[in-house]
């Protein structure tokens, strides 16, 4: 992903995603609004850094494949509903516009370039962090700094209500 701030990234089903929250929303707000729709299997939302680095993060995404079992900086897992047979990569710029103005929309313009092809369903999403970028340093592999790995469930399970790896 290039372009924008990356400090957060999610994939969201734009079908379903409720962005809008208030145009004069805190951060706090923001982050209980991105684990309630979490909850509902509209986005999942990972913060990127500790420490407010941005990055053109290198991000593969494998759908139905399993992962190859190697060493990585950290991963978390997560569900999400398909319902137009496509899903988005977004970045923190595309859904804190969204949640300010009501007359934008996810995925924005840059964003729109990261569509994921993907059967209507429910599916469980690892995130597999390889490349930390608050020290500048990769663990399993350089190929990629995100793995992003999608595989079709038999139903949707609620595991979290929170970003991934927030510190806030």
């Amino acid at each position: 992903m290039k372009f924008g701030d990356t400090n957060f990234i999610g994939v969201a089903n734009s079908d379903t995603y409720q962005s809008f929250v208030d145009e004069d929303w805190e951060l706090d707000g923001l982050l209980q609004h991105f684990g309630n729709e979490m909850k509902r299997g509209h986005i999942l939302v990972c913060q990127m850094t500790n420490e407010g680095i941005e990055h053109s993060w290198k991000v593969k995404v494998q759908i139905g494949a399993e992962a190859a079992a190697q060493s990585c900086f950290r991963k978390a897992q997560g569900y999400i509903e398909v319902t137009k047979n496509e899903l988005y990569l977004v970045d923190y710029d595309c859904l804190t516009m969204a949640a300010q103005f009501e007359d934008s929309a996810v995925p924005d313009t840059n964003c729109s370039d990261y569509r994921i092809e993907i059967e209507n369903g429910s599916y469980q999403v690892e995130f597999i962090q390889y490349y930390n970028v608050d020290t500048d340093e990769y663990t399993g592999t350089k190929e990629t700094d995100i793995l992003l790995q999608l595989t079709k469930a038999t139903d949707f399970q609620p595991v979290t209500d929170r970003v991934f790896w927030c510190t806030y």
